[in-house]
């Protein structure tokens, strides 16, 4: 019996050093590989500890950039823990502070928490099937802004179901504390808005053209091909605004369909948006004039239920055009 349980610490002691082994020669491959392909991607060290039942790696000093997508990333740290016995369930951990870059400017990420449980697929293109990030005590610190959040979770999965699109995924995102820039809330000069936003919440599935797995992270993003918004909903203060309906990409690509939005004491809404200077004074009288009339026809002068629509590469407010639709997929 005891040559047994020997025989057995010394086979599961091999194969976790070789689980070890693989996953930093596996990393150290990819960095190569981004670099061969014209990324920045540098580390500055790779551990990777937790015998003899976690195989927890630690990156120090990363530093990533992708000419073709845009953005780069750096990190002093950056941790994902799996147990060894199921390797496709990462346990993602970002440092306190990180720095994000796009062509808009730098943002720098400082957190109290921010970890996320990610699960993919067990092969070579881990596809991602679900995963759930918790934030909490988040700064985003850009160049003459910030933006705080109390917590926040946002969680998808693969949509399932013989509806589903494919490459379909559920996604939900609730955030509380949502403190904007002072930059921002100067433009309430009546102070009809409370200080901090209490409530964001999102639920939607997202159906989009191609997996997101590493190839996706390594070249193009994946398009949003369509988008079924089951609910979402915005509290601050007095004013309250919810909306449901669906998006899909036209024919050049641009956002197509109809919400169907309420929205309570939004008359204060639109007057901030116009002394931000977000809608010009002839949209914003006319929107005033038009919805108006709308809340009157519904009963209840303080709050509007309208169609956003999307057609043509515009938006409309009820009748009102207020600018270009987004572009979903690059045509």
């Amino acid at each position: 019996m005891l040559a047994i349980i020997v025989l057995a610490a010394l086979g599961w002691t091999g194969w976790w050093f070789f689980i070890a082994t693989a996953k930093e020669a596996a990393l150290t491959a990819w960095l190569d590989a981004r670099r061969a392909a014209g990324w920045v991607a540098e580390a500055e060290a790779i551990d990777v500890t937790g015998f003899p039942y976690r195989v927890d790696t630690t990156v120090r000093g990363l530093d990533l950039a992708n000419p073709e997508g845009g953005w780069a990333w750096s990190a002093p740290t950056f941790q994902f823990l799996t147990l060894a016995y199921e390797p496709n369930h990462l346990i993602a951990i970002w440092p306190p502070e990180q720095r994000f870059a796009t062509p808009l400017g730098a943002t720098e990420i400082r957190s109290e928490t921010m970890r996320g449980s990610v699960i993919v697929e067990p092969n070579l293109a881990l596809a991602l099937e679900r995963t759930t990030i918790d934030l909490a005590g988040v700064d985003l610190i850009g160049e003459g802004w910030e933006i705080a959040i109390d917590k926040a979770i946002l969680a998808t999965r693969q949509a399932e179901g013989a509806d589903a699109p494919p490459f379909a995924h559920d996604i939900a995102f609730t955030a509380e504390g949502l403190a904007l820039p002072e930059a921002w809330t100067r433009f309430d000069r009546a102070n009809v808005l409370a200080p901090v936003i209490e409530t964001v919440s999102f639920d939607a599935l997202a159906a989009f053209d191609r997996p997101w797995d590493r190839p996706a992270i390594e070249g193009d993003q994946p398009a949003l091909e369509a988008l079924e918004i089951r609910d979402m909903s915005f509290a601050w203060g007095d004013f309250d605004l919810r909306g449901q309906g669906s998006l899909r990409a036209d024919a050049r690509g641009f956002a197509e369909g109809r919400i169907k939005l309420r929205a309570r004491n939004w008359k204060e809404m639109l007057k901030v948006a116009e002394d931000a200077g977000a809608l010009a004074p002839g949209v914003a009288s006319a929107l005033r004039g038009g919805l108006g009339l709308l809340a009157r026809l519904g009963g209840d002068r303080s709050t509007l239920d309208v169609p956003l629509e999307f057609s043509d590469g515009v938006i409309r407010l009820g009748p009102v055009p207020l600018g270009p639709a987004p572009r979903m997929i690059r045509r």
